[in-house]
């Protein structure tokens, strides 16, 4: 299982635009721990980043190699020229040429990307083989952008706009509690105030822990994990 999250703030004002990525490592087969990847990529040459979440291996030959070696595989390859859309229109005919049919109709899969256009605006991309309910399969992967074309217009100011992926669960329990009860405290005078963008990608790395310890100490099966990986995406700047 997965935690995955990336969130856009201040779209609308490049000067102080950001996004963050963020993943836990843990594999699970069925519903057992099994081993670590990492699950999110920088991909600076089209200020961007990368993350996927759901089916964590790919066919190669008669065996399977894990899904982040072939990620950076793909990454290596990349123009830097492309779109945003152009990388995800490939990257998804590509799942579709290399994933067994079966796979795509029966095991949920999908990537989040994200970074800033050409224009210097955010944009979110889903590659993915599963409908918004998390459980319809369409049987092949699908390219779909949400947050201009659908999520921004609807931002009042100061908003943000969170994607996640994984264990539901722990995103609707436990992210906001943490932002209501830690969050407060850091607006007190003796805790650190968050002043760059730096400092929130450390604060979701920091929920991301915590909720991982959570799952090491009381969940039957401790299906997200640290250690927590972390990146922020700023505009380039002209």
């Amino acid at each position: 299982m997965t935690l995955l999250t990336t969130e856009l703030h201040n779209h609308t004002d490049p000067s102080k635009a950001f996004i963050v990525f963020a993943a836990d490592r843990r594999i699970s087969v069925g519903s057992s721990p099994a081993d670590e990847q990492e699950k999110i990529f920088s991909v600076p040459s089209l200020n961007a980043g990368i993350g996927y979440f759901g089916l964590a291996e790919i066919p190669q030959g008669n065996g399977r190699r894990p899904m982040a070696d072939w990620v950076k595989e793909v990454l290596a390859g990349i123009s830097g020229q492309e779109t945003l859309q152009e990388f995800a229109q490939n990257l998804a005919a590509s799942l579709n040429g290399l994933v067994p049919k079966l796979w795509q109709s029966s095991v949920v899969s999908g990537f989040h990307i994200s970074g800033f256009s050409k224009a210097g605006s955010p944009e979110f991309w889903y590659v993915r083989n599963v409908d918004d309910d998390r459980s319809t399969l369409f049987g092949e992967y699908r390219v779909r952008e949400d947050f201009q074309n659908r999520d921004a217009p609807k931002l009042k100011p100061g908003e943000h706009q969170i994607y996640r992926n994984g264990d539901i669960r722990a995103h609707v329990l436990a992210w906001e509690s943490i932002d209501d009860s830690f969050g407060t405290l850091l607006s007190a005078p003796d805790f650190k105030q968050f002043t760059t963008p730096t400092d929130y990608v450390e604060w979701v790395k920091f929920k991301i822990e915590l909720i991982a310890e959570f799952y090491d100490r009381f969940c039957r099966s401790s299906i997200i994990g640290k250690p927590v990986d972390g990146f922020l995406i700023i505009p380039k700047q002209s």
